[in-house]
């Protein structure tokens, strides 16, 4: 007789019993309701523009630190190449600190997070423009500098669209709650007997009462 059936028989009854310690709670989670989602997508969105600053503060600084005139390519390459720098530099100083800030202002809404995550998207986009030029033309140090905050500036993005994400579930869960609410109607009230009198209260029969007569006297003889 084989001795992997006891061994299996034995797995399976510890399985079953670890199972079964197992509380209830633990194994059906309740589900979160739309005001702890909307927490939980606060904190997100907080956690994901807190890393996003961090990275566009590093972007900036190595953006102002390129010699791009002193790479090796054709000079409509360097001008079109310090034009996308100049474009993300106004974009880092101006525009999206203001959108940032409204963000936090109103954590509640999708279309100030959505700007951000746009406007992220499109820098990545030249930002990664830029480094393909310098891994091909620019300097060494220009090269790695520049790789190092796309990678970077990529892992933000990717956070900043979870948060957008999270908090549109949270909207989303927020309005079926809302009409639900709305479209169920409210419990009525039993209805209270009403008591209709035609006329006077009825009054129950009256005997009347017999009165006793004495017997007539016999007449004389």
């Amino acid at each position: 007789m084989s001795l992997l059936i006891p061994i299996r028989v034995a797995a399976a009854a510890s399985l079953f019993t670890a199972i079964l310690a197992v509380p209830l709670s633990a194994q059906v989670a309740p589900a979160p309701t739309a005001t702890q989602m909307r927490a939980q997508a606060a904190t997100v969105l907080g956690d994901s523009l807190q890393q996003l600053n961090g990275s566009l503060d590093r972007l900036q600084q190595t953006l102002k630190a390129l010699t791009v005139s002193r790479w090796k390519a054709p000079g409509d390459v360097r001008q079109t190449t310090q034009s996308d720098v100049d474009s993300m530099q106004r974009d880092l100083s101006n525009t999206l600190p203001a959108l940032i800030a409204q963000t936090k202002a109103n954590p509640a809404q999708l279309a100030p997070i959505l700007a951000v995550y746009r406007n992220v998207d499109a820098l990545y986009d030249v930002l990664l423009r830029v480094s393909e030029t310098a891994q091909l033309a620019g300097a060494a140090n220009d090269s790695r500098a520049l790789e190092e905050q796309r990678a970077t500036l990529e892992s933000s993005r990717t956070q900043v669209g979870a948060a957008l994400l999270q908090s549109a579930q949270a909207q989303d869960s927020e309005v079926t709650q809302l009409r639900t609410a709305a479209s169920t109607p409210p419990t009525a009230a039993p209805a209270a007997k009403t008591v209709v009198q035609d006329g006077p209260p009825a009054r129950g029969k009256v005997t009347p009462k017999r009165t006793h007569k004495p017997a007539a006297a016999p007449p004389p003889q």
